[in-house]
């Protein structure tokens, strides 16, 4: 398997991807930005994801265990908000790169706190992440993720492996492995056998950039370094639930690159501000066991944040 050091390179002030990044992430599914945030900016971001007073609620926190008896933990919302966190995740540089890869306006999914503690283990299966967001009743793909880097990612703290190209196999069947879904095992093996297996090793500070259609998963952390990161989902602004949208899309706000700093550590004010997914339904949803929905519905937005919801268009 192949560890993913990809050449691409961008100086303070990056603002979108270049046409060879474009290609890239066309071609494989993914494209990796090295140094996307510099070291001040990873810093505070540590710091919101660490310090943030609604990541200590129990009912905010998420804990998926896997079929190894590991248990991976993360912390998911739907408004970015304008703290830290969604300062991040609606900057310039992110948004113009989601448009650039989705081809065309994009709108905001969910943000998630992924955490890997010193040997927890904490495997994610083998999924597309299309493959149980079309179960939340997504009808195209035009959907990605940005994954930030917050710790250095290696494959002893398991880090993102991606099958290069995979996404070219159209949507799998998944099923419930664990706390989690994930893809068709026999369907993994023939595509294992097919695609090159990259390791996303990566620095504090890069991001990927990889299609909801692409294979990815990783492998537990059995080692002594934590493992955080952050991830954003974005879905192209056509490309809204169909109904029960248990986790609401909301518009996205464009921020300068330079706001991230300019504002320093900025937490949420409360958890009504950002619409987290609950413990037990977040599990649920994770699952997606038979009936699920039955049991999640559609999130209830508060009313002051009504009007930064995505519309349908």
């Amino acid at each position: 398997a192949a560890a993913a050091r990809q050449r691409v390179s961008h100086a303070r002030g990056f603002q979108s991807l270049t046409e060879a990044d474009l290609a890239t992430y066309h071609r494989d599914g993914f494209v990796i930005v090295r140094g996307l945030l510099d070291r001040g900016e990873v810093d505070l971001v540590r710091r919101a994801c660490l310090e943030e007073p609604v990541f200590q609620a129990a009912e905010n926190t998420i804990r998926l265990g896997d079929a190894a008896g590991g248990a991976t933990r993360l912390h998911l919302w739907s408004n970015p908000g304008d703290g830290t966190l969604g300062n991040l995740t609606r900057s310039r540089r992110v948004v113009q790169g989601v448009k650039r890869c989705l081809g065309g306006d994009a709108v905001h999914y969910h943000s998630k706190v992924l955490l890997k503690e010193p040997q927890s283990g904490g495997i994610w299966n083998w999924h597309q992440d299309y493959g149980y967001w079309y179960k939340d009743f997504f009808l195209f793909p035009h959907m990605l993720t940005a994954y930030f880097a917050i710790d250095p990612q290696t494959r002893a703290n398991g880090c993102l492996k991606i099958l290069r190209g995979s996404q070219e196999l159209g949507r799998l069947d998944h099923v419930q492995i664990g706390d989690q879904q994930g893809a068709d095992p026999e369907r993994v093996a023939w595509a294992a056998a097919h695609f090159e297996e990259v390791y996303c090793e990566l620095d504090a500070g890069d991001c990927v950039f990889f299609s909801a259609s692409v294979l990815h998963s990783s492998q537990g952390n059995h080692s002594d370094q934590r493992r955080l990161a952050l991830a954003s989902a974005f879905t192209r602004a056509d490309n809204l639930q169909q109904r029960d949208a248990y986790i609401p899309c909301f518009a996205l706000e464009e921020v300068a690159d330079e706001k991230l700093l300019q504002d320093g550590l900025r937490l949420a004010p409360c958890a009504d501000d950002v619409v987290f997914l609950d413990s037990d339904r977040g599990k649920r949803g994770a699952k997606k066991d038979d009936n699920y929905e039955d049991g999640l519905g559609e999130t209830a937005v508060p009313q002051h944040l009504a009007s930064k919801l995505a519309k349908a268009l």
